[in-house]
C-alpha cells in the first residue's frame, strides 16, 4: 500500500496522530485515513492497542483499525497504527459545537451508542480505564442526518491476556482524574465498573457543558473528596427525571452496586422505544475511508520535508523518546523486517 501524511492531527505521550492519504499505483488518491506514528522503541502502547482492536474488530461504537507498518524515516524506525478518520473530531469538539451542551434527545441516542462500545469491550474482558470525551471520535452517519459516536485510544485498557503477551500495568494509578471513580483512585483498581462511573461523567458533560467535577479547581481537593468524603458528582436537578436515575446509578461509590453497561442499556434515559425516530441516522454505520476531495488536501510525501513536516515529526519523536516509556517486546515484533505491514484494507 501506498499513502502519505497530509497534515498532524494531535499529539500524545504515544507519539504523533497524522491524517494521512492512501493512493494507487498512479498517485491517484484512495480515500483518507488516521495514523499514530511512534518510534519503534516506544510503541508498546500502539502495539498493545493493535492487539485489542483486533479482538474488537467489527463491534459496535468500536473505532475501526485498519491494521499497521514498519516504516524507517530518517534512519528511524517507526511503527504506524492505522485507523478510520473522524472527520468530526471528538466528542469534547462536538460538544462545543452544539453551544457548550447537547439536547438531552441527541444525549440518550449518543449515550446509548457509547454503551454498546462499553459492552463489547467488557464483554471482552476489556476495561478501558481512560473513557473521557477526547476519546469519543465523532463520524457523519451515512444519510447525513446526525452522528455515530465510537470509542478509541485503548493504550490504558486493561487486558486479561495481557501476561501471556508479556505486558504489565507499570502503574496502579492510570487514567485522567476527572474521569476516574473513587475505588480506582483509592485503590488502583480497574474493572468495568471504573469505566461506568467514566461514562456518567461523560453524560454530564454532555448534558451541561461542564465537567462533573467542576466545582473542584485542583487535583488535591478532587482526590480528598474521593477517599475522605462520601461525594459524588452533582447531578442536575433541571434533567429529566429518567437522566437523573440513570446518572445516579454510574455515580454509585460502592462498584459493587454500580449498574454494569448491560444493565444500564436497558434503562429508560436510553430504551430504544423513546428513541424512536430521533436522530435515526446517527446509529449507522460510517464507512473506514472517507472520500478525498483533490482540491482540499495538500498530499506530503512521507519523504518530503519541503514544509517542515518532517523536522516536527521527528523532534516531537525524539522528546517521545526521551520519556520513560515501555519497550515492545521482542516477540511481538520478532522476525519482522522493517517495512512489513499487516494492513486489513
Amino acid at each position: 500500500m501506498t499513502w502519505s501524511r497530509l497534515k498532524v492531527l494531535g499529539k500524545g505521550s504515544y507519539g504523533v496522530v497524522f491524517l494521512a492519504v492512501k493512493t494507487d499505483d498512479f498517485g491517484f488518491p484512495l480515500g483518507v485515513f488516521a495514523v499514530k506514528s511512534s518510534l519503534l522503541l516506544n510503541c508498546a502502547s500502539l502495539v498493545k492497542e493493535f492487539e485489542i482492536l483486533r479482538h474488537l474488530f467489527g463491534c459496535p461504537g468500536i473505532v475501526r483499525c485498519l491494521g499497521y507498518q514498519y516504516t524507517v524515516e530518517r534512519s528511524l524506525p517507526i511503527y504506524n497504527l492505522f485507523m478510520e478518520y473522524a472527520p468530526e473530531g471528538t466528542l469534547t469538539d462536538l460538544i462545543r459545537k452544539s453551544g457548550g451542551r447537547i439536547p438531552e434527545k441527541e444525549v440518550k441516542v449518543y449515550t446509548r451508542m457509547l454503551l454498546e462500545g462499553l459492552s463489547c469491550i467488557h464483554g471482552h474482558g476489556l476495561v478501558h480505564c481512560d473513557f473521557k470525551p477526547d476519546n469519543v471520535l465523532v463520524f457523519p452517519s451515512k444519510d447525513g442526518t446526525g452522528y455515530c459516536l465510537k470509542i478509541t485510544d485503548f493504550g490504558l485498557a486493561e487486558m486479561p491476556w495481557a501476561e501471556e503477551l508479556g505486558w504489565s500495568r507499570p502503574y496502579s494509578f492510570l487514567g485522567t482524574p476527572l474521569y476516574m471513580s473513587p475505588e480506582s483512585v483509592i485503590l488502583g483498581q480497574a474493572a468495568a465498573p471504573l469505566d461506568m462511573w467514566s461514562l456518567g461523567c461523560v453524560v454530564v458533560e454532555m448534558l451541561t457543558g461542564n465537567r462533573a467535577w467542576g466545582n473542584h479547581h485542583d487535583l488535591a481537593s478532587l482526590f480528598f473528596d474521593m477517599v475522605c468524603g462520601d461525594e459524588s458528582p452533582n447531578i442536575p436537578e433541571w434533567i429529566s427525571s429518567s437522566a437523573q436515575d440513570f446518572l445516579s446509578n454510574c455515580f454509585r461509590r460502592d462498584p459493587r452496586e454500580r449498574w454494569s453497561s448491560e444493565e444500564l442499556l436497558n434503562h429508560s434515559f436510553v430504551g430504544l422505544m423513546e428513541q424512536e425516530g430521533e436522530t435515526n441516522g446517527a446509529i449507522q454505520e460510517t464507512e473506514c475511508l472517507a472520500e478525498v476531495d483533490d482540491d482540499s488536501i495538500e498530499v506530503a510525501s512521507r519523504s518530503s520535508s519541503s514544509n517542515g513536516y518532517g523536522d516536527k515529526m521527528m523532534n516531537f519523536l525524539d522528546e517521545v523518546d526521551r520519556r520513560k516509556a515501555m519497550r515492545c517486546k521482542p516477540r511481538i515484533i520478532s522476525n519482522r523486517k522493517y517495512g512489513s505491514a499487516k494492513l486489513i484494507f
